[in-house]
């Protein structure tokens, strides 16, 4: 039986659905599966994380009361487990950093893996010299720990930047029975809604989609799925005509993203964004930012249009809004899409396979 750990500090949105992704697939697979965590202000309870996560996943919590305590408690919880894992994955760029750091000289580097869920150093929210340093630090620590890629376009950066002597590529998303059986078809009696999914912040560039909701308002409702502050809100949204639903369960997203005609996900940077695959797995036509994840999570021109700036964007959008026949074709085709390439479940199998590998390896190596 393989034992796998699982470690982040950021517990929440995107990175916990993939944390529960792959700990839910490995487990299926028989392997004894640990998460171990620090919260983030949007972090479920432990009892919300307890129903969501299969029941064969041990979850630990590490929390201290501060941030910086409960960093440094995490880097003493990892240096505990070298000697009673056989793999330990990170997942997000600080728990990538400590697990390499930690892990040092504590097992070898082919046993240490780590998945960014979106390179720090590709956040344009930074400064450029924030940016270089960070990519220097990747560069470095690459060499300690076997990257483990969710999107081709996301390796390509790694191969690119980091040159890491270690790098598997996994496909991630949604389980096929998640995948709708029928195309959306267009009800001319209903006016179109346009949609955003994710939380109100910077990196979602939400003034792309309020500049969207200004220019097509008379065509179309516009709707924010999730939520932020009432600040980022008015400061970003102003006076757009956009509906923000705030935080909903994944029962209710699945609910909501039924009656959106057009999904507008306009991000600055991304990993490989789960409610974009869920959207395209649920026949909506999607309008994206070029950017690594959404553009291997669209094909252009085929379930969606990929897009160089703002106002390709809006212009995207205003297509599919005239032309029904062509949302209903892009329907068709993103579910066909999703089937083939947007589903998670060969990732317990495809996983263990690399960290098996990896062990295989690092003991030739010891020998």
């Amino acid at each position: 039986m393989t034992r796998v750990l699982h470690v982040t500090e950021a517990m929440g949105s995107g990175v916990l659905s993939l944390v529960d992704s792959i700990s839910r697939r490995q487990a299926e697979e028989g392997a004894d599966v640990q998460v171990l965590f620090i919260p983030r202000p949007e972090t479920p309870t432990d009892a919300a994380l307890r129903a969501r996560f299969d029941r064969r996943v041990a979850l630990r919590r590490v929390s201290t009361g501060s941030r910086h305590g409960d960093l440094r408690a995490l880097w003493r919880a990892v240096s505990r487990t070298a000697g009673e894992v056989d793999a330990v994955h990170a997942h997000s760029s600080i728990a990538g950093a400590i697990v390499r750091l930690a892990m040092n000289r504590r097992l070898p580097a082919d046993r240490v893996f780590f998945s960014p869920h979106g390179f720090a150093f590709l956040r344009l929210d930074l400064p450029a010299p924030a940016r270089l340093g960070i990519r220097r630090l990747e560069r470095a620590l690459a060499r300690r720990s076997t990257l483990v890629l969710t999107s081709p376009s996301e390796f390509a950066v790694a191969s690119e930047a980091l040159r890491p002597a270690r790098a598997h590529l996994l496909q991630t998303g949604i389980p096929s029975e998640s995948v709708s059986r029928l195309p959306r078809v267009a009800d001319p009696a209903r006016r179109p809604v346009v949609a955003m999914i994710g939380r109100l912040v910077h990196q979602k560039a939400p003034w792309r989609f309020a500049a969207a909701a200004r220019a097509l308002g008379a065509r179309a409702d516009f709707v924010w799925i999730g939520g932020g502050s009432p600040e980022d809100e008015r400061r970003w949204l102003g006076d757009a005509r956009v509906r923000v639903t705030g935080w909903v369960s994944p029962t209710e997203l699945s609910a909501l993203i039924d009656t959106v005609d057009v999904l507008l996900f306009p991000s600055l940077w991304e990993g490989m964004s789960l409610s974009l695959v869920q959207a395209q797995a649920q026949g909506i036509p999607a309008v994206v930012s070029d950017v690594v994840g959404n553009r291997d999570s669209v094909e252009d021109g085929v379930t969606g249009f990929v897009c160089a700036d703002d106002d390709a964007l809006i212009a995207a959008t205003a297509r599919l809004l005239d032309d029904p026949g062509l949302r209903e074709r892009m329907s068709a085709a993103a579910l066909d899409w999703a089937r083939r390439a947007l589903t998670d479940d060969a990732l317990g199998r495809d996983s263990l396979a690399v960290y098996r590998l990896a062990a295989e390896r690092a003991g030739s190596s010891a020998r």
